[in-house]
């Protein structure tokens, strides 16, 4: 048995088999997995179970074959918590399916994974696909919502009515309409993670203070979303320093709000 490890290692099995699971024995079974899988994928799980390192799961192997890394592989265990083992057929194939039906590439799948391994924690059914749904419901395009699911997976997980109707209400009230909102939900889907009372409200009511419109503080969120992300001791100190040499505008503020620190202080101060 200890032969044929060593000898596994170097080789490619046929049609991309890699091994389900190791048992205590040695024994392995093979499956086939749903993308095609590289011969350094394989080589990779090979040298791991032969290494005498702790035993592959199902679900383990399944995601180095579909091509996440040892060190991606980590985070997801260490982000889910203990006993990372969800089954692969009635959880974490479906899943997976289902992003790449909603249009996401194997890439950006690897990295939702990654940041948001609840995602096999989630009831498919009940809660992402209605959340999918729901985001082409209030305006997003199909090309949209893949992207914005990339970008913030944990957006599947959110309550609609404590976090994404709140957030597309306001900036409704705010002034923007839905091609509006969608174009800024779609740059920037973590604004669904910040919180209405105590981070996106006192940022406009600051720039309202400054002498901004409604109309202008709803450009700044159209066409500078980003900027809304950083927090709002930065958004004062950098209006504030642009209001004294005479720069305060939309424009001027949203580029100053994406510089870095010693861009801003090279141009600024």
């Amino acid at each position: 048995a200890a032969a044929l490890l060593s000898l596994w290692g170097g080789l490619l099995l046929p049609h991309g088999w890699v091994p389900a699971a190791w048992t205590a024995r040695g024994e392995v079974g093979f499956r086939l997995p749903g993308p095609p899988v590289a011969r350094s994928c394989s080589q990779r799980i090979a040298r791991r179970c032969s290494s005498g390192a702790e035993t592959l799961t199902h679900a383990e192997a399944y995601l180095l074959s579909w091509g996440l890394s040892e060190e991606q592989l980590s985070k997801v265990k260490a982000r889910y918590g203990k006993d990372f083992n969800p089954n692969v057929e009635g959880i974490v194939k479906p899943k997976l399916n289902w992003l790449t039906d909603l249009g996401l590439t194997d890439l950006q799948i690897q990295k939702a994974v990654v940041a948001y391994p609840q995602l096999f924690r989630d009831d498919l059914e009940n809660k992402l696909k209605p959340r999918a749904q729901w985001l082409l419901d209030v305006g997003m395009d199909k090309s949209q919502v893949p992207k914005m699911i990339a970008r913030f997976p944990q957006i599947c997980s959110y309550s609609r009515e404590l976090k994404l109707k709140p957030l597309v209400h306001w900036l409704s009230e705010l002034g923007l309409d839905k091609s509006h909102i969608a174009k800024v939900l779609s740059n920037k889907p973590q604004l669904f993670g910040y919180s209405l009372e105590a981070n996106l409200k006192p940022k406009v009511q600051f720039l309202g203070e400054r002498g901004f419109t409604q109309a202008q503080i709803a450009s700044i969120f159209t066409t500078y979303p980003v900027s809304m992300g950083f927090s709002l001791k930065r958004l004062t100190r950098r209006a504030s320093i642009l209001e004294t040499q005479g720069f305060l505008t939309e424009s001027s503020l949203g580029t100053a709000m994406k510089m870095t620190d010693a861009q801003f202080t090279a141009r600024f101060e």
